[in-house]
């Protein structure tokens, strides 16, 4: 096999980053169309499982859970960073985001009856994720698995299995944000049926969810799209998160890179500090909801306007230390902690589509080395 047959049996995205490509602009437009109900994907993601989570719970009721690992490849894989900590405080085990391929071929060796592994996978069929549900369900674990895809092999193997009512014909949006969603409301449901979530404030955080995310997709679509036309030339972005909201961080990063389609980085907070980041003119979104990454989050965006770069902030309604620093600050309704990072990744959602949207109106595919 030559190393183009090799290459093209490989390749499983079948648009280019070449300006106006027709296959990437169709997913593009898709990505609209689900990014903007993302609301109504998470509330029928919720409602539909209901009896499922149900009876995981009972399953789940008098077995000791030591640690949960949370798998997948992507945006799925990225999701459980965006829930680890909720899920660790309600149910006191240790949660961990595993790259299904790291997982399935590095991950096993710790894998056992007090473990449970919740693999993700929209198509239902991605291999790592399969081999390493299929590797835990013989090592004892118990399994779940979770879908968008009915009928799928993911949804038909393992017994433990969730859908996720989101389309994901665009790049992952909406599948994304209704998996975090159900994560939290399957970690909610073992805690309730263990004896251990009655007071947890979760569940009126998920019932209110559908209708908070809903506004802030309304309220920053204009935002979104002036700040992409203002961009539109950017080649390279980067985004920072503390904690949980690496997450949006990740995600928007994930969306500039298959939209628009432009280099973009997402890392931990901290991790700003430690190298030379950010240099002049470099555009970045830093992600700063929450008190316990407040300081850190001012003091980089400190470092960004002495770095004489360019920082957007997402920050909560009231917010003035970090907003007065940044150059743009979009401040996003008070929620509660453990949804904050699926309703931050709305605007990063938006972001990408309208830069994309943007470069493509200005003749601007992907960047490459000399121009």
């Amino acid at each position: 096999m030559t190393i183009q047959e090799r290459l093209k049996t490989i390749r499983r995205e079948s648009s280019s980053d070449a300006p106006g490509d027709p296959e990437r602009f169709r997913r593009v437009a898709l990505t609209n169309t689900e990014m903007m109900t993302q609301g109504d994907a998470i509330r029928d993601t919720l409602e539909t499982n209901a009896a499922a989570l149900a009876a995981i719970g009972a399953d789940l009721k008098d077995r000791k859970i030591r640690r949960i690992v949370m798998v997948g490849c992507g945006d799925s894989w990225i999701s459980g960073f965006g829930v680890r900590h909720a899920v660790e405080k309600l149910l006191g085990a240790v949660c961990e985001p595993y790259e299904a391929f790291d997982f399935a071929n590095y991950g096993l060796g710790t894998i056992d009856a007090e473990t449970v592994v919740i693999g993700l996978s929209s198509s239902g069929k991605t291999e790592p994720v399969m081999d390493g549900l299929a590797a835990s369900a013989e090592l004892g674990a118990y399994v779940v698995g979770l879908s968008n895809t009915l009928g799928s092999p993911l949804m038909e193997q393992f017994p433990g299995a969730l859908h996720i009512k989101a389309t994901r014909g665009g790049w992952p949006t909406q599948s994304s944000t209704a998996a975090m969603a159900l994560k939290l409301a399957l970690a909610l449901a073992i805690a309730e049926a263990k004896g251990i979530g009655e007071r947890s404030p979760l569940a009126a955080a998920l019932k209110s969810l559908p209708d908070v995310v809903d506004k802030v997709a309304n309220a920053f679509y204009e935002p979104a799209r002036a700040l992409g036309e203002r961009l539109a030339r950017a080649d390279f972005i980067l985004l920072a998160g503390a904690g949980p909201h690496f997450a949006p961080a990740a995600f928007g990063a994930a969306k500039l890179k298959e939209l628009a389609p432009i280099h973009a980085s997402a890392f931990p907070l901290e991790e700003y500090h430690h190298y030379r980041t950010q240099k002049a003119g470099d555009p970045m979104f830093l992600v700063a909801p929450d008190a316990a990454s407040h300081l850190r989050a001012l003091e980089t965006a400190l470092m960004s306007r002495g770095s004489e770069a360019f920082c957007i902030a997402l920050v909560p309604e009231g917010e003035t230390e970090i907003a007065e620093i940044a150059d743009v600050a979009w401040h996003l309704p008070h929620v509660p902690e453990d949804v904050m990072p699926i309703v931050y990744s709305v605007p990063l959602h938006l972001f990408g589509y309208h830069v994309a949207m943007a470069r493509d109106a200005v003749g601007l595919g992907a960047p490459h080395l000399g121009g």
